[in-house]
This record gives C-alpha cells, structure tokens and sequence, in this order.
C-alpha cells in the first residue's frame, strides 16, 4: 500500500506507514463481537468498542502531529538558503518560494543566498541596494557560472556596482557595453566573432517568477546552471561587495552591461596597481566571443574596495 503524502509548495512530507491496517470507505460498523464460551461483554461491548477506536485514532493523530512539529520550517526567498527554481517549476509553482538550508559539510559560517536555476524559464532575477560580502574565506562574493555554457539571457547588467575584482570567462555577448567605471587596472580582451546570437526573452506566459530582492546583506551570492536554462534579465544594481569580487562564466547573452551612473558608482579594485588588473574581460580568464563591443568613459587608477 502506498503511504499517503502531503506536498505543500515545493516540500513534501510523507506519513507513517501503519501496518496490517487496511480502511475502505464507508466504513461498516454494523458487525457482530465474536462468540467466547464463558465470557461476556454484557451491555457495554459496543461502548468498549467506540472507546478503544477513539483511543486508536487519537494516538495515531498524536504521532503525526508530533512527526510534523518535529519538522523545521523551510527557508523562503530570499533568506539564506539554496533555491532550486527548476524543481518549482516543475511542481507548477508560478513564483520560486520555499528553499533548503545548506548543510553544514558544504557550508561552514557562510551565509548564502543560491539560486540553482538549471532547466528554468525565468523572466527576471533582480539584487538591488545590497551589501555583500566577508571579511575573509570567500572565492566569490557574487558568482555566475554553468558547467556547460548553458545559461541563455537576454541581458546582463551590473549597474553602479562595487567589488574587489571582476572578471568575465569564457562567455558570449551579442554587445558588450562597458562605460563609466573606474578599476585598479582594466583588461578588457574580448573576441570577435559572428557566432554570438541576440537573444530575445519572449512571453512571460509560464516563465517562473523570482521576487526581486531589494536591501538586505548576504555573505555571497551564487547563480548556477547544469543544463540548459533561459533568463530574461539579470541585474545587480547599487551592490557593493568587499572581502572577495565577482566571476561569471558559462553565460550566453543579447547584451552585456557594466556601466556606473558616474565614475565613482562602479568601482573594482583589490589595491594591487593598475599593472595587476582587477576588471578583466577575456583574454587569458577565458575567452569571451562578441559581435560588438562599446568601452567608453573608464577611468583606470589606484583603488582598492575594502
């Protein structure tokens, strides 16, 4: 007999097997006590009867209330937690809800807000007016990355952004765009080539809806892909990190943005001299493929983002 489930978004909480208990609704109570030679029940054999049934059925309620309450609640976006969007969608979810704690064995003290996005259609993933980072232990405070190249997006855009570093990796633009920012050292090396393709985001009919996530502070910030998934926009806006910078990789898109509303909003540098680049775009990072490229206002000098 299969064990009854509950599934409430996207958890799913299977109950007790009982044992040798077969229920056929509607239950038939119109049934005769056994006969025992010298023993009698008297009058009271079918009080007996009603007592012990709800005796039954209030331990076995008890035991799965117990079983229930015993279950910490699940994390929901954007608490610090890790996220699977596909699985949402699968489950028909229209916006990504709840999440799983990481475990201690692959997170130690680090508090972390991932999105694994593999298989999903997703129109927008926003981080706006946030601080991220960690005085130390950390590769990454903000990373983007595929093991396959598979992360399809129509735009990519870091708007007024601090970080110790930067660096682009093996990747496509349609357009690259990098204008106003100030970095202790820029190498910007991307490649020319007609193999990159201008995405378009199409009909939000079934895409799932991630909530934008505005204010807050996270230690770091990951984004990943296993197969092949498909973003309308990605953007961080007025995110400041320190204690470690931003890579992303494996990502397919219409356009790339790096731009700062003035020379001193978007800002990288790890204070090693602007002959140690900490804005890297291609080059020996990775190659990055483009059909055009606009670099215009970058300011190179000294600076380190503590």
């Amino acid at each position: 007999m299969r064990r009854p489930r509950l599934v409430i978004k996207e958890r799913e909480i299977r109950f007790p097997r009982i044992p040798f208990v077969g229920i056929t609704l509607p239950l038939n109570l119109a049934f005769r006590l056994p006969s025992l030679q010298g023993l009698s029940f008297g009058r009271n054999a079918k009080a007996m009867i009603a007592f012990t049934m709800v005796v039954s059925v209030a331990v076995i309620s008890g035991a799965v209330y117990f079983a229930i309450k015993g279950i910490s609640p699940a994390p929901t976006w954007p608490t610090a937690a890790a996220y699977d969007a596909a699985r949402a969608q699968r489950l028909g979810q229209s916006a990504l809800g709840v999440g799983e704690d990481i475990p201690e064995d692959v997170q130690t003290g680090t508090m972390t807000l991932e999105l694994i996005i593999g298989g999903a259609r997703i129109s927008e993933i926003a981080f706006s007016d946030m601080d991220v980072g960690k005085a130390s232990g950390l590769t990454d405070a903000i990373n983007i990355s595929s093991s396959s190249d598979n992360i399809i997006c129509e735009t990519l855009l870091l708007e007024d952004v601090e970080a110790t570093d930067f660096t682009l990796a093996t990747s496509t633009a349609y357009s690259l765009t990098v204008a106003t920012t100030t970095a202790d050292g820029l190498s910007i090396s991307p490649t020319l080539s007609s193999d990159p393709i201008s995405y378009a985001f199409g009909s939000n009919r079934g895409a799932l809806q991630v909530p934008a996530v505005s204010g807050g502070t996270f230690d770091r910030i990951l984004i990943s892909s296993n197969t092949t998934s498909t973003v309308g926009l990605i953007s961080f806006k007025r995110v400041k990190a320190f204690g470690a910078g931003i890579t992303i990789s494996g990502i397919h898109c219409g356009e790339i943005i790096i731009r700062g509303t003035d020379p001193n909003a978007s800002v990288y540098g790890d204070g090693t001299g602007i002959n140690s680049a900490s804005f890297k775009i291609g080059g020996s990072s990775g190659t990055v493929k483009v059909q055009s490229s606009t670099l215009t206002n970058n300011v190179e000098r000294p600076v380190s983002v503590r």
